[in-house]
């Protein structure tokens, strides 16, 4: 980027490659693949995106080559076009999302984010100013699916009494940050980006009887300062192992103290027979 923060020419003719040619397409995809491990140690891309895009550019590279020789048959061009349109998907949604979570945490820098052939949310070439930050509130309601899950939606806020009605994102918002505090600890325990309004987040070990709040704000930009809306508190249950658990604790504490009981009632006779003999 250009120190008047215009987008140079080579990056938007790297961006439009995504929609170009067959060879063009593959080299954003070679690109991502070759790039990515060099901030997997500090961001690490989900091991899933990472088979999918690693398996779909070794078959890609096999396939496009092919069917430059009279070797290829009709079936490998179905399969090398279906395969370039998936991985070119997967690489503009789940890969670019976790390039813009990994850029909001620092662990990306906005430049990294162009190296991989993506414009950061707001980022036209210059021909627009950038859109300010939303100040719309978002308003979070959650629900307990068991005693590991909750079910988050993030909402526009509708003031009170807004129950489970979805009142869907304001204009121009495609992201938001959720942040999952422990009461009892006042620490964070999640805090992630999303662009889903229902999310369905496993809560880390150790939550089972445990008080969060949990909260969100929407972002026009992935680097926007957070301005949350409300902040409700939930718990997590127990599980039928962890009520098993504490049962089984709680007999051996009453049998120890059973224990102790018996020991000191024994040392009480033993002293009241001392007394006896003594006086006789």
């Amino acid at each position: 980027m250009n120190n008047s923060g215009l987008l140079t020419e080579a990056l938007l003719s790297v961006v439009r490659q995504w929609h170009g040619s067959i060879d063009e397409q593959f080299s954003c995809i070679d690109n991502v693949t070759f790039r990515m491990g060099r901030y997997a140690i500090s961001w690490p891309l989900p091991d899933d995106v990472e088979k999918e895009l690693t398996d779909n550019h070794e078959q890609l590279d096999v396939l496009i080559k092919r069917c430059r020789t009279t070797a290829g048959s009709a079936m490998d061009r179905a399969l090398r076009n279906t395969l370039l349109k998936s991985t070119v998907a997967l690489c503009l949604i789940r890969v670019k999302i976790w390039a813009y979570a990994g850029y909001a945490a620092g662990k990306i820098t906005a430049d990294e984010v162009h190296e991989l052939g993506f414009l950061l949310p707001g980022e036209t070439g210059g021909q627009h100013k950038r859109a300010e930050p939303t100040t719309a509130r978002a308003e979070v309601k959650v629900s307990v699916l068991n005693e590991d899950f909750i079910r988050v939606v993030i909402d526009q806020s509708a003031g009170e009494n807004a129950a489970q009605v979805v009142h869907g994102w304001p204009g121009g918002v495609g992201h938001a940050l959720i942040v999952i505090t422990s009461v009892a600890e006042d620490r964070e325990v999640y805090r992630q980006m999303t662009t889903h309004l229902h999310n369905n987040i496993r809560l880390p070990e150790g939550s089972h009887g445990q008080q969060f709040v949990i909260k969100a704000a929407f972002l026009t930009h992935v680097d926007d300062d957070p301005i949350f809306g409300s902040s409700p508190t939930f718990s997590m249950p127990f599980s039928t192992e962890d009520l098993a658990a504490h049962l089984d604790r709680q007999h051996h504490e009453d049998f120890e103290a059973q224990v102790q009981e018996v020991e000191r009632q024994r040392l009480e006779i033993e002293r009241l027979r001392s007394e006896l003999n003594a006086g006789k």
